[in-house]
């Protein structure tokens, strides 16, 4: 897992909801509302959500690892 050296070159949102959504046309995204945006949502497919599955699950074994760091 990569440390976040420079959390100031990326657009850091603070997650408190999530829902999936189907387009009109059939395509999917997940619409997360955030503290400081509001609700965003980008649209996935099977490789997206293969990817974000990966990313969870090494998020989720490093926080079971380290409790009280998130």
């Amino acid at each position: 897992m990569d440390v976040m050296y420079h959390p100031d070159k990326l657009s850091v949102v603070t997650v408190t909801a999530s829902r999936p959504l189907i387009r009109p046309d059939g395509r999917y995204a997940i619409e997360l509302s955030t503290s400081e945006l509001g609700a965003i949502a980008f649209e996935v497919d099977e490789r997206a959500l293969f990817a974000l599955r990966q990313a969870i699950g090494e998020i989720e074994t490093e926080m079971k690892r380290r409790p009280g760091r998130a």
